[in-house]
């Protein structure tokens, strides 16, 4: 709890040098970089139950802490840290992420933008890790933005690996310059998830929630529902 606070404290310190990549979504990602030197603080909180009509002390919360960096216009570099909590259970330090993203070209050079995206997710104590490719892909045709992130996660547990495909899919409509409506589809072979997302803000400081919930055959394991909030 110390290192959390400590961690929360050195965010503030930093908060009036930062700067964020205004997102429109909680699960996909947009064709959007720092530019080089710009810095960024954000906090994911996510929620999710097993029953979406029973989340009442069955709901899991999760805080994800994220610095990020634009080293140069095209090329950033993000640092995760990674906590949960179970209703009824203490708060604990379940991994790290490190993350790189590399922006393709200018707006527009393309058919479509391309960026790519690469991160390594580690347990503490390295006992458990998976390396994420992601390919996102985004196109504005005036107010309207569709981005998709077709991605692979090759995960390690225990003695065994694991190649899961995965995928994430946003359109939304800018009803203003500070105001964004949308939805959301996510999912891989174990569950698929819906559901509308609402951003507000600009490249200084933005808000942004959405939710998921499952449709289809999903995983005895997976939750029925997910909750995210996004603040840069």
């Amino acid at each position: 709890m110390k290192r959390i606070i400590l961690f929360c404290l050195m965010s503030i310190s930093i908060i009036s040098f930062a700067k964020a990549d205004k997102r429109s979504y909680v699960w996909t990602y947009e064709y959007m970089t720092l530019a080089k030197g710009e810095k960024e603080i954000e906090h994911y909180l996510t929620l999710s139950s097993p029953k979406s009509n029973k989340m009442s002390g069955n709901t899991k919360s999760e805080h994800q802490l994220e610095f990020e960096m634009g080293m140069t216009d095209h090329f950033d570099i993000g640092i995760y840290q990674v906590f949960s909590q179970s209703a009824i259970g203490g708060i604990s330090y379940d991994e790290f992420k490190l993350r790189a993203r590399y922006r393709i070209g200018e707006k527009n050079s393309f058919f479509v933008d391309p960026l790519i995206y690469l991160e390594y997710i580690g347990k503490p104590d390295f006992s458990e890790s998976a390396i994420e490719l992601k390919l996102i892909l985004a196109k504005d045709f005036g107010k309207l933005n569709i981005s998709f992130n077709p991605y692979i996660e090759y995960e390690k547990e225990g003695e065994g690996y694991e190649l899961v495909p995965s995928y994430a899919l946003g359109i939304n409509y800018s009803i203003s310059d500070l105001l964004r409506f949308g939805f959301e589809f996510k999912g891989n072979k174990d569950a698929n998830y819906f559901g509308p997302v609402l951003s507000h803000g600009s490249e200084s400081a933005y808000f942004c929630i959405g939710s998921g919930f499952a449709f289809g055959n999903i995983s005895e394991d997976k939750p029925e529902i997910y909750i995210r909030t996004i603040l840069g």
